[in-house]
């Protein structure tokens, strides 16, 4: 009778814990980085974050910049493995870039986190787009490349996501302009979807040199890419169209101008952009633009999961379709 009682007892108290979350085993850092790696490589573009502000009337000095972030990764034997090529630029025009780095990460067993060195290039333009060139990249060595002691940034695994941070005050450097000494600190957050970056600095006493001055980080989030095709009709001829395949844009705010066969720029866009209806409806809208003409003169939309999108106007047509999706 005891047995009996005391197995009931056991198979109860197994039922219990069954009901309840047990706690996930902690990973380990080789863990962490290998995780990291995979949800750091490709693009993200904080599109949606500037639109939102622009529709929500936000003050124009607290509108965040719209910047695009390229995280690809490369082969480069002198600095390991876990080498990526960076490449951020603005307003949505891959020729406006701001930042071109190498990053290389590694685990750091004694801050108990991974570790990343950013190394700058000495001639940038030397190595524009060079993750499409990576023949470029593969002979560098560190000490041909620009590291500034301190700013390693650190990056910690909490829960569904990695939190990066720099040390205070260990990043900086004199300023030409006014001899005073800059600090320099980075606040980041990882997803498999976003990256939020928060870049700021202060001078030596204390006063604003950038940063978003709400401290709202620029919240990018992973971009997808779709390939298209967009057909214009003739205005002189009626029964001619011409058009443009191989489109390829991403679902972030990405436009294409629409370009005839012979090469003639027309005055017609495609923009496929990740946007919000009302309060909280995300859709995945493509549109056409016309120059001169802020608003869209026709646009479609669907779920932001959507795997295919078309609009027909007769004169004007086009249509995209996810990467890779068959």
């Amino acid at each position: 009778m005891r047995n009996i009682v005391g197995l009931l007892a056991i198979a109860l108290s197994a039922t219990s814990l069954m009901g309840q979350q047990l706690p996930k085993p902690k990973t380990t850092l080789q863990q962490d980085l290998d995780t990291m790696m995979v949800w750091f490589a490709g693009e993200f573009d904080n599109f949606l974050q500037v639109w939102l502000e622009k529709r929500d009337s936000v003050k124009p000095e607290l509108i965040h910049e719209h910047i695009h972030s390229i995280f690809a990764p490369v082969e480069v034997p002198a600095f390991g493995k876990n080498v990526f090529y960076v490449k951020q630029y603005m307003d949505g025009d891959p020729k406006k870039i701001y930042r071109q780095r190498l990053y290389h990460f590694s685990i750091d067993a004694a801050e108990k986190a991974i570790r990343l060195d950013i190394y700058s290039f000495p001639v940038d333009s030397l190595y524009y787009d060079a993750h499409l060139q990576p023949e470029k990249l593969r002979s560098l060595t560190p000490n041909q490349l620009i590291n500034t002691p301190g700013c390693a940034v650190f990056w910690k695994r909490n829960g569904d996501h990695f939190i990066g941070y720099m040390k205070p005050k260990a990043c900086h450097f004199v300023s030409k302009r006014t001899g005073k000494r800059i600090y320099i600190t980075d606040s980041l957050k990882l997803t498999p979807q976003e990256i939020w970056i928060r870049d700021e600095a202060e001078d030596e006493d204390g006063n604003y040199v950038f940063g978003h001055k709400a401290k709202i980080p620029h919240k990018l989030k992973r971009v997808k890419y779709y390939t298209g095709w967009m057909v214009v009709q003739n205005p002189l001829q009626q029964n001619q169209y011409f058009t443009m395949r191989n489109l390829r844009l991403h679902n972030q705010g990405d436009k294409v101008r629409f370009v005839t066969e012979k090469g003639e720029p027309t005055k017609y866009w495609l923009e496929l952009s990740e946007v919000v209806y009302g309060k909280d409806l995300n859709v995945l809208k493509l549109a056409i633009y016309e120059d001169g003409k802020p608003e869209a003169i026709a646009y479609t939309w669907g779920t932001p999961d959507a795997k295919r999108l078309g609009l027909n106007m007769r004169t004007l047509q086009a249509g995209v379709t996810l990467e890779n999706y068959k």
